[in-house]
């Protein structure tokens, strides 16, 4: 493969991952061939480089960094109306807090078994999600997301993640916000609606998680049938108050929180639209590990719209 380009994040696991891949730049040029390495600067620009990239001819763009540098980087892959650019690939090197849209392909976060695979080239075509929501200055937004797309109790936990130091790394960073989360987040009426369904659901949800992979929030498996490119969504719902959550809460590692039926109830989709009942409750959204904005939000499959490095 040639004229690959990768987007690295210099900030991402506290300057760890800029260090990491400095050590191993030599070694994947010499695997890969030339190689260009594009550092982001600010929110949001691994986007402009990464379409910058593929318009000037680009074949494959690596993310370089954690759930939030793939979202970015993926995000580049289209325009701002949501068309694919080009039919470059993604690959990424996972090095950031999360590592959950790696755990879905059962990778390691090992960077030469990153390299492994970018060397090999497998492609695999999966699905995007794309919605439509309110960010935080009260504007109509839309964005992309590869892994994860949620509501609720999830929102607030990545607020409260993503505004601490995570000196004491991924799993702890997440473990505290979300038993923080589970005592502060007071659960919002609303109401979805399915697809075609002309009977939406009503109800006051703890967390809403519309999956594309099986992981979430550093190592979760919160939707543990989910398929990247099955064109759906596994829409994973959680009924109650946080102090039922927390006695379940182990099984939200491994998957089995599914089978709680007084608790839990999952529903495949290709879209759907969700509406506060309190048009003032302010319920925020988490699209790949960060909070670009709030309800009201409509999701929607893009079914096999990125070609992945596998």
């Amino acid at each position: 493969m040639s004229n690959i380009v990768f987007v690295v994040n210099p900030k991402s696991a506290n300057g760890a991952t800029l260090r990491r891949f400095d050590r191993l730049r030599d070694r994947y040029a010499a695997a890969l061939g030339a190689i260009e390495v594009r550092l982001t600067e600010r929110p949001r620009h691994a986007v402009e480089l990464t379409r910058e990239a593929i318009r000037a001819g680009a074949r494959a763009v690596v993310a370089v960094g954690g759930d939030g540098t793939n979202n970015e980087v993926v995000n580049g892959f289209f325009d701002e109306d949501g068309r694919a650019i080009g039919d470059a690939a993604f690959g990424f090197v996972c090095s950031g807090t999360g590592g959950d849209f790696r755990r879905t392909f059962g990778q390691s976060a090992d960077p030469l078994e990153a390299l492994e695979r970018l060397r090999r080239c497998q492609i695999r075509e999966i699905d995007v999600g794309r919605v439509a929501f309110v960010d935080h200055q009260g504007n109509d937004r839309s964005w992309m997301y590869v892994n994860s797309g949620s509501f609720g109790l999830v929102g607030r936990v990545v607020d409260i993640a993503n505004s601490s130091s995570k000196a004491l790394g991924p799993q702890v960073t997440f473990l505290s916000a979300a038993v923080k989360g589970l005592f502060s987040y007071k659960p919002q009426r609303v109401r979805l609606h399915f697809d075609d369904d002309e009977t939406p659901v009503e109800d006051a949800f703890l967390l809403v998680s519309l999956a594309n992979g099986k992981f979430f929030g550093c190592g979760m498996k919160i939707a543990p049938d989910a398929e990247p490119d099955d064109g759906l969504f596994d829409c994973v719902m959680v009924r109650g108050a946080g102090a039922g959550l927390l006695r379940h809460f182990p099984k939200l590692y491994l998957g089995t929180h599914v089978k709680v039926a007084s608790l839990v109830t999952v529903r495949r989709c290709r879209r759907l639209r969700v509406e506060p009942i309190d048009p003032q409750a302010r319920e925020l959204l988490e699209l790949d590990g960060e909070q670009p904005g709030r309800l009201p939000a409509t999701f929607e499959v893009v079914p096999r719209a990125l070609r992945l490095i596998a």
